[in-house]
């Protein structure tokens, strides 16, 4: 999954998702030459912004969105990767057909190889589920012709799920097929994680999960030497 020159798209709902669920693996795809583009969906301005709607006087939605994307780029500069979003409104996230156009125009545009995004079956989340049935959708029928011919099409990438809702993954059956090492990157992510101060909780969280999925990744797949980790499921590709 890890290697040089990939081209890597990673789909979130909201604005933090990507960084607490793979900004490890992120991180080293860009250090080892990779392009890696981070396309959100929302920004998580209802549903994923607590500490900004608990603020007094509490701010518009509007402001909201603009505090969360200076979060999500400040993130991504210290993590070396491109942003994006397309600002969809969650809670609820609809993706209907002109919504899953523009997804498989993005694929097309930037034709990656490999895709990260949220896990299939991440129901108790419902935002997250309808990120991944669209990034799926967008992924299969991006080399369609007859989808869109006035866009050029492009060869289907490989698709892998990240974390799941903390402590749904037995509920939701996300087990990992991958692990990737993230011992190295630890820091960059909890240092990008802690620009998204609207969630204050995502360092200490992610720091447990990377912590418990090391321990996996040690006994599952003989990575002795693995202190921090993240899991990952494969949907498409090897």
């Amino acid at each position: 999954m890890i290697r040089s020159g990939r081209r890597v798209m990673v789909f979130s709902a909201h604005a933090a998702d990507f960084c607490s669920r793979a900004g490890g693996a992120i991180i080293k795809l860009a250090d080892t030459g990779s392009d890696v583009l981070v396309c959100n969906l929302t920004y998580g301005e209802r549903c994923e912004s607590p500490a900004l709607w608990a603020m007094n006087p509490q701010p518009n939605l509007g402001e909201i969105k603009r505090i969360r994307e200076e979060e999500m780029n400040a993130a991504a500069e210290i993590m070396g990767v491109q942003i994006a979003c397309f600002d969809f409104g969650d809670c609820p996230l609809i993706v209907g057909p002109d919504r899953r156009a523009q997804l498989v125009e993005a694929v097309r545009e930037f034709k990656p190889d490999l895709v990260l995004t949220h896990w299939i079956r991440d129901e108790l989340h419902p935002d997250h589920v309808e990120t991944t049935q669209a990034v799926l959708w967008a992924c299969r029928y991006c080399d369609a012709p007859g989808l869109l011919p006035q866009k050029p099409i492009c060869d289907e990438p490989d698709v892998y799920c990240y974390e799941v809702t903390l402590g749904t993954a037995p509920f939701t059956g996300f087990v990992p097929d991958h692990y990737v090492d993230i011992s190295e990157t630890f820091d960059r992510k909890m240092a990008a994680l802690a620009e998204f101060k609207s969630q204050p909780q995502l360092p200490d969280n992610y720091d447990v999960v990377a912590r418990y999925r090391a321990l996996e990744a040690k006994t599952t797949a003989n990575m002795k030497a693995c202190v921090y980790a993240e899991g990952y499921r494969s949907i498409t590709g090897q």
